[in-house]
C-alpha cells in the first residue's frame, strides 16, 4: 500500500491526493490512468507540499518488441531498513514568476528500489518456471535531495515546442547491487551529485525524441565495493553473523563534465518495433580513480586517470528483443531470447593528462582543483577507437551484443550472458594508442581487432558445482571467445599535442614489450595476437595487505593462437604459430601502496606450447621448431610504479656525471615520468602429482616438419627440467629471481656508422650523433660539438633498462629425449649463481 499526505504551502486550498490514486493501486500490481474528471479536482493556489510514504510491489513490468518481451519481475519500493517499512519523501511544487514549474524533492529516510529477476518472456504475466534462466536481480538504496525547474520551450527557446529542464540533485546513503543465486556484488556508501542545467527535450521531424544536455556535471563516489555470499546479508555493510564489515574491493571515485546530445526514434534493426539511438557526447573533463581508502583520508593510496578530455559518439544504435541467432545453426549454443544491441559505428577518443599510481586522494583532489599539484604520474595517454563493420584476416566482422538470461550453466539459473561480436577498424589510423612521457610520445599505430563469442557474468561463492570450481566474487567467463588484434608498428616523436602530426612520423616495427606481462599474464604487449579464449576470471574482495583490494582467481586457455613477438609493416617478423596457452592463478591479490600497484601471486602455473617459432612469414617462414614453457610459482610479487629509469649511466659505472663519463659511460636524464615494473619471482620445485613444474622444452626434427602438420612429440627434444630459485644454500628462497624493468620515451643515441652521405643524402662523419631539426629533418653533429640542446633534440625512441638478479638458479637436469630411443641425462645438477646483469636497449627509426 501507499500512504500520502498533502498540505498547501501558504494557506491555499489543495485537493491533490486524488492524483496519487495511481500509486495507491501499485500494491495490487495494476496501473490506471487518471481521467479528466479526477484531474479537475486537483488544484493549488500558492504551491503544494506533498508528503509521500511508499511501500509498493509490482509483480511484473514488461516491455514487448515484435512479440518477444523483457520482464522485470518482483519490483518493489520500500524502506531499505525493512521491507515492511515505508519509504518517506517530500515534494514541494511551485509555479514561478516566469511560468516555470519548480519541484523540490527530499528523502526523509533511505528507500530501496529492487528488481528480483530480469527475464525474457513470451506473454505478459507469464508464470516463470522455478529454474527458468534469469539475468539476476538489482537493488538501489538511496536518499535523494534536489530541485527541478520545468519551462516551456525547448532548444529553440521560449515560445517553441518542447521543454527545458534545470535539474540538480544529490543521491546519498546509496547502495547499488547486482545479485545472482543469493550472492551479491554491490557499491556501498555511494553518492551521486548531479547538475544538468539547460537540458532540453524536443520532438524533431520524423518523431525523433531529442535530448540535449549542454551542461551535465557529476561526481560519483563509492566508499567500498563489497561482496557477500550470504543471502541474509542482502544490501548491508556488515555481515549479519560476525558483525564485521563485509570484505571490500576498495573505493571508487569519478568526476565528469560533459555535453550530451541524444536522439531516440521508434523502430530497431528487426521488425517494426524497438529503438534506434544516435548520440554525440563531448567529454570536457573526466577524472577517475580506484583506491584503498574507505574513509577518504590521506592514509590510503589510489591509482587513476586524471584530467581527461575526449568524445564518444554512436550512429544507429538499435535495441531489440530477438531470438538467439545461433538457434537452428548451433543448437548447443542456443540460449534463447535476448536484448539485442547493435550499431553501425561507435567512436571513442579520450586524452588523459596524467595516469597516477600510489597517490593520495588529498593530492588527487588538489590536482583536479588547480591542475598544478605534483602527482606520481607515469605520463599521459590517448586512446582512440573506431568500431564499425570491417574485415579482419579477410573475414567480415560486425558489432552486435545479445544480452541473454543465465550465465555459466553450472553456477545456477541466474546470471548474464553476452553473445558478443565486436569489430575495431582503422583504415586511416583512426584507432590507435598513444603514450606520452616527459614531452615525448609513442603511438601504437593502426590498431585493428575483433571479438566473437560468449561472455558470462555471475556473482559466485566458493565451491565445486557439477565438477566446476567457483570462487568468491564477480565471475567473468569466456566460452569459445574468438579474438584478435594487431597494430602496424610504433611511431615515436616529440609530443606536439596533435595525434595527426604523430601519424605522419616514420613507422617503427612493432615489438613485444615484455615488461607488461603482469597485465597480460604471459602474452605480453605483442604487436599481433589472435586465438580462442576459454575459462574465467573471478574478481574477489580483499587484498594482500588488509581487507581492501582485489583477489583474482582465474583459469584461462588460449587455443589455436598466433602471436607476433616482432612484426614489420609488410607482415614479416618473429611468429609464435600454433600457440596454446593454459594459465591458472590462485589468490592473485591487487593492492595500492605508496609505491604504486602491487600484485601478489599466491600460486600460479601455466603451459605455453608453441608448435612453430617462425622467422619471416607467419605461415611459410623458416621454423625453429617447437617450444614448450611450463611455469610454477608461489608468492611472487610485482609492483608497477610511476617513474622510469630517471638519471642513468649508460655503458659505464658512476653515481655522478663526472664519474660516469670518467668510466667511459654516457650520463642521461630520462625524466620523472615513465613506468617501472619490479618483480620478485619464486620458482618452485615440481609437483608431480598435480603436474606443476618449471620446464623448458625445445623440439626439432618432428614428423611432418616442412609440411602442414608437424607432429609434436615425434622429434628430438632438449629439456631443461625442474629449475628453481634459492638463496644459495639449496634450502631457503627469500631473494628469488628479481627484475627491475624501466620503460621510458627518451632521446636515443644514434651513431653514424660510416663517413659520407646516408640513404637520405645527409652528410656526416663516422661517429657523429644524429640530431633532429625543428622542421622534422635531421643533421649529424660531432660528439665533441654536442650542445645541451642537441642532446635534447636527439631522435625520440623507446628506452628500456632492465636489471636482473638471482643468488642461485638450479636445474635439476638437462635431458635429451629421442622419440624412440628414450630419455638420457645430458647434465645433472646444473647451477647458476650470483647473477646480476643490467641491460640498456633503445630503439628508434633509422633512416
Amino acid at each position: 500500500m501507499t500512504r500520502h499526505n498533502v498540505t498547501q504551502k501558504r494557506g491555499g486550498v489543495a485537493v491533490f491526493a486524488a492524483a496519487l490514486l495511481l500509486t495507491s493501486s501499485v500494491s495490487n500490481a495494476e496501473l490506471k490512468a487518471l481521467d479528466d474528471e479526477v484531474l479537475s479536482g486537483v488544484s493549488g493556489q500558492s504551491g503544494i507540499t506533498l508528503d509521500l510514504a511508499a511501500k509498493a510491489s509490482v509483480s511484473e513490468v514488461a516491455y514487448f518488441d515484435d512479440g518477444l518481451g523483457l520482464a522485470l519481475q518482483g519490483v518493489k519500493l520500500n524502506a531499505a531498513a525493512s521491507p515492511s517499512d515505508f519509504a518517506n519523501y517530500r515534494f514541494e511544487l511551485d509555479v514561478l514568476a516566469d511560468g516555470a514549474l519548480a519541484i523540490e524533492f527530499t528523502s526523509n529516510n533511505v528507500g530501496r528500489f529492487e528488481i528480483a529477476d530480469m527475464r525474457f518472456v513470451s506473454n505478459p504475466g507469464e508464470i516463470p518456471v522455478a529454474a527458468a534462466p534469469s539475468m539476476g536481480g538489482l537493488f538501489l538504496d538511496f536518499m535523494l535531495d534536489g530541485r527541478t525547474e520545468i519551462r516551456g520551450g525547448g532548444a529553440g527557446g521560449p515560445g517553441t515546442s518542447g521543454h527545458t529542464f534545470d535539474t540538480e540533485f544529490v543521491l546519498t546513503n546509496g547502495r547499488l547491487g547486482y545479485r545472482t543465486n543469493g550472492n551479491e556484488f554491490f557499491f556501498d556508501g555511494m553518492s551521486f551529485d548531479v547538475s544538468a542545467l539547460g537540458t532540453t527535450l524536443d520532438v524533431d521531424p520524423g518523431g525523433i525524441l531529442h535530448l540535449r544536455m549542454p551542461n551535465f556535471q557529476a561526481e560519483f563516489s563509492v566508499s567500498a565495493v563489497r561482496f557477500s555470499d550470504n543471502p541474509a546479508n542482502h544490501g548491508v555493510s556488515n555481515d549479519v553473523v560476525t558483525g564485521l564489515p563485509l570484505p571490500s574491493y576498495g573505493s571508487l571515485w569519478l568526476n565528469t563534465d560533459m555535453n550530451v546530445d541524444l536522439q531516440i526514434q521508434a523502430g530497431g534493426a528487426s521488425g517494426v518495433q524497438g529503438l534506434t539511438l544516435n548520440s554525440s557526447n563531448q567529454i570536457n573533463r573526466l577524472d577517475l580513480a580506484w583506491g584503498e581508502d574507505t574513509d577518504w583520508s590521506s592514509s590510503g593510496y589510489w591509482v587513476g586517470a586524471l584530467g581527461a578530455m575526449g568524445q564518444i559518439s554512436f550512429q544507429n544504435l538499435t535495441v531489440d528483443v530477438l531470438a538467439d541467432p545461433d538457434a537452428g545453426v548451433d543448437p548447443l549454443n542456443d540460449y534463447g531470447v535476448g536484448l539485442a544491441v547493435a550499431f553501425d559505428q561507435l567512436s571513442f577518443n579520450l586524452d588523459v593528462a596524467d595516469v597516477v599510481l600510489g597517490e593520495t586522494k588529498t593530492n588527487i583532489d588538489a590536482y583536479v582543483l588547480n591542475g598544478a599539484t605534483p602527482v606520481k604520474s607515469i605520463g599521459g595517454m590517448s586512446t582512440n577507437f573506431l568500431f564499425a563493420d570491417g574485415l579482419f584476416d579477410g573475414v567480415a566482422r560486425t558489432n552486435a551484443i545479445l544480452l541473454q538470461a543465465g550465465g555459466n550453466v553450472a553456477a545456477g539459473n541466474q546470471g548474464l550472458r553476452l553473445d558478443t561480436q565486436l569489430s575495431l577498424i582503422s583504415p586511416n589510423n583512426e584507432s590507435n594508442f598513444v603514450y606520452i612521457d616527459d614531452g615525448n610520445a609513442l603511438m601504437l599505430s593502426k590498431l585493428e581487432g575483433f571479438a566473437d563469442g560468449d561472455i558470462t557474468l555471475d556473482v559466485t561463492r566458493a565451491g565445486n558445482i557439477s565438477g566446476t570450481d567457483f570462487y568468491d566474487g564477480l565471475r567473468v567467463g569466456f566460452e569459445q571467445f574468438a579474438f584478435g588484434y594487431q597494430f602496424e608498428g610504433a611511431r615515436v616523436a616529440k609530443d606536439t599535442g596533435d595525434n595527426e602530426d604523430l601519424k605522419s612520423r616514420q613507422l617503427q616495427a612493432g615489438q613485444a614489450i615484455e615488461g607488461l606481462s603482469p597485465f597480460t599474464m604471459g602474452l605480453a604487449g605483442a604487436p599481433s595476437l589472435k586465438g580462442v579464449l576459454d575459462g574465467h576470471v573471478t574478481l574477489g574482495p580483499g587484498g594482500a595487505d588488509g581487507v581492501e583490494g582485489i583477489t583474482i582467481n582465474a583459469d584461462l586457455s588460449v587455443s589455436n593462437g598466433l602471436m607476433a613477438s616482432y612484426r614489420e609493416e609488410d607482415g614479416r617478423g618473429l611468429w609464435l604459430s600454433g600457440l596454446n596457452y593454459d594459465v591458472h592463478l590462485r589468490d592473485m591479490m591487487l593492492d595500492v601502496t605508496d609505491e604504486g600497484l602491487q600484485i601478489y601471486q599466491g600460486e600460479s602455473w601455466s603451459l605455453l606450447d608453441v608448435t612453430d617459432i617462425r622467422i619471416g612469414d607467419e605461415v611459410t617462414g623458416a621454423s625453429f621448431g617447437r617450444l614448450a614453457l611450463e611455469s610454477f610459482e608461489q608468492g611472487s610479487t610485482r609492483t608497477i610504479k610511476a617513474g622510469g629509469a630517471g638519471v642513468v649511466c649508460i655503458g659505464g659505472a658512476g653515481t655522478s656525471q663526472a664519474l660516469c663519463e670518467g668510466d667511459g659511460g654516457r650520463w642521461e636524464d630520462r625524466g620523472t615520468e615513465g613506468i617501472t615494473i619490479s618483480s620478485v619471482r619464486f620458482l618452485q620445485a615440481e609437483n608431480e602429482l598435480e603436474g606443476k613444474r618449471n620446464r623448458l622444452t625445445w623440439e626439432t626434427g618432428r614428423a611432418g616438419e616442412g609440411g602442414a602438420a608437424p607432429v609434436n612429440g615425434s622429434g628430438m627434444q632438449l629439456v631443461f627440467d625442474n629449475y628453481t630459485t634459492n638463496d644459495g644454500d639449496g634450502i631457503n628462497d627469500i631473494f628469488g629471481l628479481q627484475t627491475d624493468y624501466h620503460l621510458d620515451l627518451a632521446g636515443v643515441q644514434v651513431v653514424k656508422k660510416s663517413d659520407g652521405a646516408d640513404s637520405n643524402g645527409v652528410v656526416g662523419s663516422k661517429g657523429d650523433i644524429k640530431v633532429m631539426n625543428a622542421d622534422g629533418t635531421y643533421r649529424y653533429v660531432s660528439p665533441a660539438a654536442l650542445t645541451a640542446q642537441d642532446i635534447q633534440d636527439r631522435p625520440v625512441g623507446i628506452a628500456v633498462r632492465t636489471r636482473t638478479q638471482f643468488k642461485e638458479l638450479d636445474f635439476d637436469r638437462v635431458n635429451l629425449v629421442h622419440p624412440t630411443g628414450g630419455e638420457s641425462t645430458l647434465l645433472y645438477g646444473l647451477k647458476l649463481q650470483n647473477f646480476d646483469v643490467t641491460t640498456d636497449i633503445s630503439t628508434t627509426v633509422l633512416d
